[in-house]
């Protein structure tokens, strides 16, 4: 059975466990064999509950016993972030911050209570950087966490603990949060597919003291190895929240969007945005890749971006995050925990950097950026005046090798142009100014290494967008790469 259930889709689990065909705990205890067998060679989970896991397995048989309706996802396991994200009696660090650990926490957040409404039993909680304030996994608690197609490099970031636990097997939808490209960025580098809705489709990843504020757009989202349980995933997680100034109504149908026809839609592909130096091999490949959309009726064309700087987008999403952190920080302050004061060295310099940048900002340099924001919105959103979607590589580099525990960065640069090593190499943070809906999807690989193709929607058609992604699998599949991840030494 367990040889059986690593290649199961969590759509099939589902359908199986409400046909009784499957029972929950046969899909759970399977899940939490692979956990133990593989996560010790890539530490993609860093708390696992299998006591909770099967008790809540068995108590979904109880209810599918007496005909209750279990939902879409009864019996799938699922994997929690262990950032923005809470569970009763689990700790929650925040991407490894070692003050947090012995505190478990006394609720569930939103993620994990919309998993287990539709009937999925969530198991553990997967890596992430400290605030996710890059885009690769590694923190100073946990470590790296692995790719599963070369364990040496690194799984991306900051849902690399979700995307590594996907594409490896263990389970099959990972809890995920996107606030400049944490989404796409590890699925790019694992093979996986995720998906950013429009900013509003799901309540917010990251608690909202102002509701004026404008940091970043951060989301709640997940990652799967096919696009149907992506759909059905963000389907689920999809609600209008009327507390919430930027919510939208959760009223499109995205598991119907796969079949959407492809006859007309126009593509713009960029090999790099017009600002992002990109290695010309991944350039290519993800262009070879786009391009067979045209065989479904698409019609590929080039396009031009016009946007800011590369310089001056990286620093302005590296200021709002750090205006986000700080806030966080000083809600921690006002609870009795002072992480600057008693904690500040657990944390990452990078980020002690950016705070005191975002506190020292005026209210000039605050309106300034706000004009090349708005500078952003605008060149992209005149981008797809002329086309549906703008195709582009997801991040401009393979995986990087793993480095000292907690230390992995990026690289600080492509084909010879300076970047930053945080975020700088990512083509993924543009839409968490703008609040348009992107994936990431596996577009081959590249000396054996994955590589991800982006595309990116216009506001609010998250439907057309998914519907693309449904398409680009059935011409370009990519299942077949998983084998790589099941014949790796463990």
């Amino acid at each position: 059975m367990p040889d059986t259930l690593e290649t199961l889709s969590a759509s099939e689990i589902g359908r199986r466990v409400r046909a009784k065909d499957l029972s929950p705990t046969e899909s759970v205890r399977a899940a939490l064999d692979r956990i133990e067998t593989r996560n010790p060679s890539l530490n993609a989970f860093v708390h696992v509950d299998p006591e909770g896991a099967l008790a809540a397995a068995k108590r979904l048989e109880e209810r599918i016993a007496r005909g209750e309706d279990v939902g879409p996802l009864a019996g799938v396991p699922v994997a929690m972030k262990d950032l923005f994200n809470s569970y009763p009696g689990w700790p929650s660090t925040l991407g490894g911050i070692r003050a947090l650990q012995a505190l478990p926490q006394k609720s569930a957040s939103y993620f994990p209570t919309k998993m287990e409404q539709a009937g999925a039993i969530v198991v553990g909680a997967t890596n992430s950087p400290v605030f996710g304030f890059r885009g690769t996994c590694d923190n100073p608690v946990h470590g790296p966490t692995r790719n599963p197609f070369d364990p040496a490099r690194n799984s991306g970031g900051s849902s690399g603990g979700s995307a590594a636990a996907v594409a490896d097997g263990m389970v099959p939808i990972g809890g995920a949060t996107d606030g400049g490209g944490s989404i796409r960025i590890p699925s790019a580098w694992c093979n996986t597919f995720g998906f950013q809705p429009s900013y509003g489709r799901v309540p917010s990843a990251a608690a909202q003291q102002n509701a004026f504020e404008l940091t970043n757009f951060a989301y709640t989202g997940a990652i799967t190895r096919t696009v149907e349980d992506g759909a059905l995933a963000l389907q689920t997680l999809m609600a209008f929240d009327p507390a919430e100034l930027f919510s939208l109504p959760a009223d499109i149908d995205l598991p119907g969007a796969k079949s959407r026809s492809m006859a007309g839609v126009r593509i713009g592909f960029t090999p790099d945005l017009g600002i992002y130096p990109v290695n010309r091999e991944i350039a290519e490949h993800v262009h070879d890749a786009a391009s067979a959309l045209a065989t479904l009726g698409a019609e590929i064309v080039p396009i031009e971006v016009q946007l800011p700087s590369h310089r001056a987008l990286t620093e302005l999403w590296c200021r709002l995050v750090g205006m986000r952190m700080a806030g966080a920080i000083e809600r921690f302050k006002r609870n009795g925990l002072d992480l600057a004061r008693d904690h500040g060295a657990e944390l990452p310099e990078q980020i002690w950097m950016w705070i005191d940048r975002a506190n020292a900002l005026t209210e000039l340099d605050l309106r300034q950026d706000q004009l090349t924001r708005t500078a952003a919105f605008d060149g992209l959103q005149r981008a797809l005046l002329s086309v549906d979607i703008i195709a582009c590589p997801t991040v401009a580099c393979l995986p990087v090798e793993n480095g000292p525990h907690g230390e992995t960065l990026g690289p600080d640069r492509i084909d010879e142009v300076e970047v930053d090593p945080l975020i700088g190499w990512c083509l993924t943070y543009l839409t968490n100014l703008t609040g348009n809906p992107a994936a990431s999807l596996p577009a081959g690989l590249v000396g054996g290494l994955p590589v991800g193709l982006q595309l990116i929607g216009r506001r609010l058609d998250d439907a057309r967008l998914m519907g693309t992604c449904a398409a680009f699998e059935r011409v370009r599949p990519w299942a077949q790469h998983y084998d790589i991840c099941q014949r790796r030494r463990v």
